[in-house]
Formats: structure tokens, sequence, C-alpha cells
């Protein structure tokens, strides 16, 4: 009989450990070819055009392009994998320091996979120790948290996105980033609000209600940099912006700005409550489940209210509607990261709404000094009617948010469950109890401080979890 030579399992291996390897390195490859593009690409286009500079002169200024650019990216997707900690970690009562670890067999995960999106594309999506897939939503999270942040980052570096900012010159094709402390501070203070507001959006797309801590942390986050250091007000409280204003040193305004901030975000959680969480009565019922719904989206539209001021706030909510009904499929593609017997067996409306807040509010930092030359636009640059019509506009929110499959499917369900009782030996009807937990789902684990409200506020019938 033939026997192979020992060489032959060890080539084997090494196929497929290139296999494996496979899907990193055309990922490798795009973005080195992307990199290579832009730098390149761009210098020629532009030596073309502008007979003043040659290639050699213009390759240096797209390489600090591609350097900050790719820096910004790694960095901001890394806030995103923290995040994503936060996210599982805290409304469980545990501590969001130490080292990363698989949430199933528990070890400790290794450097090389802690890297945002590659070290997942690395892995093949699965755990380096118990084989166990790991859900996709963590590298989703880290792109989406990654490019929002990176945006944000670049308009503002690049003198592109503030109001009333001193433009400077990019000298044609040789434009370059013109960095100050006023600049990095107010850089600073929008990433950590945005990074905040994602926390919130996270926590809350799982139909789980907003920590105490997580909501504490975000006003100090929020109002306290901006009491202490104003210049991150960029515009004033007043409905119109008073002649030469600047926010330097203006602390009496920016309590002003903190106070009618608040003001506002409850105003119109209040106002969207009506959709999203209609059970809420903050006399009748304080400690109610739809109370605590309202109580996290006003807590979540302050952070918004806070960055870009009052004035501009219904624009925003309107923003942000639209994008929970355009992103609300891609919501629920995003695996939940619930427990079996206590999971959401859908994402409704105000799961659709905190997750497009991040959005909306991305958006508006990006296109903010467009926006704020706009007239049309509410803000502190455009007339008061501007700001009325919009606010009016937002008690129109409500009925387009409102998921009227939701009472639909309470409804449907209840008079399933009811035709399909059964009488006990001593005559007591008893529901059949659908637990969904055999569904076989790896991407889900266990959570424990469930929101079991529907958005027609009605009591979803999952079982509370497990101890």
């Amino acid at each position: 009989m033939e026997v192979a030579p020992p060489s032959f399992g060890r080539d084997n291996l090494k196929r497929h450990r290139l296999r494996k390897k496979l899907p990193l390195i055309a990922t490798l490859a795009a973005i080195s070819i992307a990199i290579g593009g832009y730098v390149f690409g761009l210098a020629l286009i532009q030596s073309h055009r502008h007979a003043y500079y040659d290639f050699e002169d213009l390759v240096e200024p797209r390489l600090i392009d591609a350097t900050i650019v790719s820096w910004l990216l790694f960095f901001c997707s890394s806030i995103g994998s923290f995040l994503n900690v936060v996210a599982w970690r805290m409304p469980r009562g545990e501590g969001i320091g130490g080292h990363s670890h698989c949430p199933r067999c528990a070890n400790t995960l290794k450097i090389q996979d802690n890297v945002p999106i590659l070290g997942w594309i690395s892995l093949g999506g699965r755990c380096r120790f118990c084989s166990l897939p790991i859900s996709r939503r963590y590298p989703i999270v880290e792109a989406l948290v990654g490019i929002t942040l990176t945006l944000i980052g670049i308009t503002q570096l690049y003198s592109l996105a503030l109001p009333a900012q001193f433009v400077h010159g990019h000298g044609g094709p040789l434009w370059a980033p013109r960095v100050s402390p006023q600049l990095l501070a107010i850089l600073t203070y929008h990433t950590v609000a945005v990074s905040t507001l994602w926390a919130m959006a996270l926590i809350r797309i799982d139909g789980t209600r907003l920590p105490t801590r997580l909501v504490v942390f975000a006003g100090v986050a929020v109002v306290v940099p901006m009491l202490a250091y104003p210049t991150v007000m960029v515009v004033p409280w007043q409905a119109s912006r008073p002649l030469g204003w600047v926010p330097d040193g203006l602390h009496v305004d920016a309590i002003m700005r903190v106070a009618s901030a608040l003001v506002a975000a409850a105003l119109f959680g209040r106002v969207l409550a009506k959709g999203l969480c209609p059970s809420a009565d903050l006399k009748l019922d304080p400690l109610g489940t739809g109370t605590a719904r309202l109580v996290d989206l006003i807590a979540m539209l302050s952070i918004p209210a806070l960055v870009i001021g009052w004035q501009s706030m219904p624009a925003l909510v309107i923003v942000a509607a639209v994008l929970a009904i355009l992103l609300r499929r891609l919501l629920r593609w995003i695996p939940i990261n619930d427990g079996p017997r206590g999971q959401i067996a859908r994402r409704g409306a105000m799961e659709s709404f905190a997750f497009a807040l991040p959005f909306a509010l991305t958006l508006h930092l990006v296109f903010w000094r467009m926006l704020w030359e706009t007239p049309a636009w509410p803000s502190d640059h455009s007339s008061r009617s501007a700001i009325i019509v919009a606010a009016l506009a937002v008690l129109a929110v409500p009925f387009f948010l409102t998921d009227r499959t939701a009472a639909t499917a309470t409804a449907s369900a209840t008079a399933s469950a009811t035709a399909t009782a059964t009488a006990s030996d001593d005559g007591k009807l008893t529901v059949p109890d659908n637990d969904p937990a055999e569904d076989g789902s790896t991407d889900e684990l266990p959570d424990y401080h469930r929101d079991c409200e529907s958005d027609d506020g009605d009591q979803r019938r999952d079982d509370p979890p497990g101890p």
C-alpha cells in the first residue's frame, strides 16, 4: 500500500490557512489600491488641470490627506469597538474595563484579534478558541462609528463644516488641514458627544433601557465642557445671532445654552412620545415602562440639542425621522445581542429612531456651515419664521414614525393566544408559552434589563430572562 509523504499533510494545512486569510488579504489589497488611487490618481489629474504644479509637487499633500484619513478611520473604528463593549457590558451591570474576551468561552482575545473590522475578517467571523460565530454586529458597528466620526474629523480639520469659521485659502490643490487649540477642543467635544449618542443608540436598539451610569456620564461629558469652555458652543442660545457674537468666555451664555437645549429636548421628546412611547405618563405613571422609554428618548435628544443648539433641533428631528424609515431594513439586518428568552421579536419605531439619531447628528455636523448659510434651514442665522415652521412640522412626525404593524402584530398574537388557550383540570385557562428560546441563534446572549413595551403601548408577552 502506498503511503503519502509526511509533507502532504503540511501542504494541505498551509493551503487551508491561506484560504482562511484570503478575505483579509483581499481587504488589505482593496485598501492599498484605494489609497494609491487617491494619492497618485488625484495628483495626476490636478497636475494636468493646474499648469503651475508638477505631479511630484502634489503627491506629498495627497499623502498627508491619506495619512490623516487612515489614522482617523483606525482611531474612530477603535472607538466603535469600545462602544460595542459598552453596549454589551453596561446594561448587564458589568465593568467596561479590562481586556476584551469571547462572551461564550471567556478567553481573552489576542491583540491582533482586537484590530477593528480587520480582526473579525481575519478570524472569518469565528472565535479563535471555541470556533463559535462572532456576531457580525461588531464589525458593522465599528465601521459605522468609524465612518461617521471620520467624516466629522475631516470636515472640521479642513475648515469645511463649522458655522462662521474663518475659512483659510486652501491654495488650490495644495489644501491642507489647519489646526488650532480651539478647533481641537471643538472636534474633541463633538467626537465625545457623537460617541456617547452612539452608545445610547446601540443599547436602545436592543430594546434595553439606558443605564443610569451612561446617562450620568453623558450629562458630565456634554454639559460640563460647555460650561467650562464656552468656545465649544459654536452657536448662541438666542433665536437670532447677535452682531459680532463670539462664544469665547461667555460663561453665562453657556448656562443659557444648556438650559434652552434641555428644554427643547424635553419638548420634542414629549411630542415624539405619541408615536414612540404612547403609554408614557410622567404624572400618573412616573415609574412605568412607557415613561422610562420617554426619559431615554429625552436623554438621547439632549445630546444633539446641546451640540447644535435648540434652533436647529426641529430640522434634525425631521431628518432623523426620515432616516429611521430609510434605515429600518439595515437595522433589522443587524443581529440583536439579547437572550433568547428576553429578546424582542422585532425592532420597532423607537429602535429605528434611536438608530437614526447618530446619523442625523453626523450629517448636521458635516454640512453644518452649508445648512447654517441656508435661509430655509432653522438656525440662529435664519429667520424666526423658519424655526417656527420647522417646529410645527415636527408635530406630524409621530404619525409617520408610529409603527402601525406593531399594533396589528400585538392584536394578532393576543387573539391567537386566546384562541389556542386550553382549559386545565381545575377549570382555569392556560395560555401556551411560545418561548422563542429554541431558535438556535448564535448571535444572541442574555440581557437582564428588558424593555417589554411595544410601539403601540402594550406589553410584550416575552417571558423575562432567568437569573
